[in-house]
């Protein structure tokens, strides 16, 4: 896959705000803008980011629409979707995707426009943020600093070498003192969405991320089983799992959720639980296209970026 990684975020760069899923509310657009300004960033806001649709936030190709607004708008320099819901899947044969490879832009996305992040790497050749979207700065009391700072270090610079460990991760079926591979996935659902499309990029040797906070054992077994069925396990380097994952037991024959993951995704690949990349307020940024490392050797797991997402000219 050919990639064409973005140019790092630069002091007074432009941060364009899309409607890609749910509808926002006017008062957590304006906190959202608020904070972007406040840090220095000229903010654009898409047509339609208010927009209401019933439970999506405006119509498709409405939406689509804004996105393709600030890929081609020569202020700005990062794309972020005002947040998460549902609907992303619905844009992903909607964009331009040689207009965006011809302009690459940073995109970072989380929850329901994890979709995005997929598409576009398949599509485009653009690696992309798995990490934030525009609600992790307006929809929690207070804006998590370690969270924070990992992105805009992400987005803005080098990243290669940069370790984060993980006391609390759970390793399973490991095999060698380390694996490593491009990022790929993030929500659950939004994975089995464009698994067996075109959008999905190859996940052979990938570092294959899955999380989702509300669930049933028996949801998650559906959506897993499907990946499997889809061939999106074959080849993986190692799959890593999302906290928090606090899904409904029921009359589930598994005794907990790590059980429940083994059994349905089957494979001899190593798989790494409890890794704090999905629904909470803080969490993990991930590279997707590029290449991270889990050193798996030591007392505890070591994530590493193995390369930058951005690069520094342009």
């Amino acid at each position: 896959m050919q990639r064409t990684k973005p140019r790092a975020l630069r002091p007074g760069d432009g941060i364009g705000i899309v409607s890609t899923s749910s509808p926002v509310a006017a008062a957590d657009l304006d906190r959202l803008v608020a904070h972007l300004s406040g840090r220095g960033y000229a903010v654009r806001v898409a047509a339609g980011v208010l927009d209401r649709h019933g439970y999506l936030g405006g119509r498709a190709e409405r939406r689509a629409a804004g996105i393709m607004q600030m890929f081609t708008d020569p202020q700005v320099a990062m794309v972020m979707p005002v947040s998460g819901g549902t609907g992303a899947g619905h844009l992903v044969d909607l964009l331009d995707y040689e207009v965006i490879r011809a302009r690459p832009r940073l995109f970072t996305g989380f929850s329901d426009p994890s979709i995005l992040n997929n598409a576009l790497l398949a599509a485009a050749g653009l690696p992309s943020v798995h990490g934030v979207s525009g609600f992790q700065f307006f929809g929690w009391p207070d804006v998590d600093e370690a969270t924070e700072s990992a992105f805009w270090r992400m987005v803005t610079g080098p990243v290669a070498g940069l370790e984060v460990s993980g006391p609390d991760w759970r390793v399973y079926r490991a095999s060698g003192p380390a694996v490593s591979g491009p990022v790929l996935g993030g929500t659950l659902w939004a994975v089995s969405a464009l698994a067996g499309s075109r959008w999905m990029p190859p996940t052979a040797g990938a570092i294959l991320l899955l999380e989702d906070v509300s669930a049933t054992y028996e949801e998650v077994d559906r959506l897993l089983t499907q990946l499997r069925l889809a061939g999106v396990f074959d080849g993986i380097a190692a799959l890593v799992i999302g906290a928090p994952a606090e899904w409904t037991a029921h009359d589930a024959p598994d005794a907990c959720t790590d059980d429940l993951i083994l059994r349905c995704v089957r494979g001899r690949f190593p798989v790494i639980t409890g890794v704090q990349f999905g629904h909470q307020e803080r969490k993990i940024q991930f590279p997707v296209g590029c290449r991270v490392e889990f050193d798996l050797a030591g007392p505890q797991p070591v994530l590493r970026y193995l390369e930058d997402l951005v690069t520094l000219v342009g």
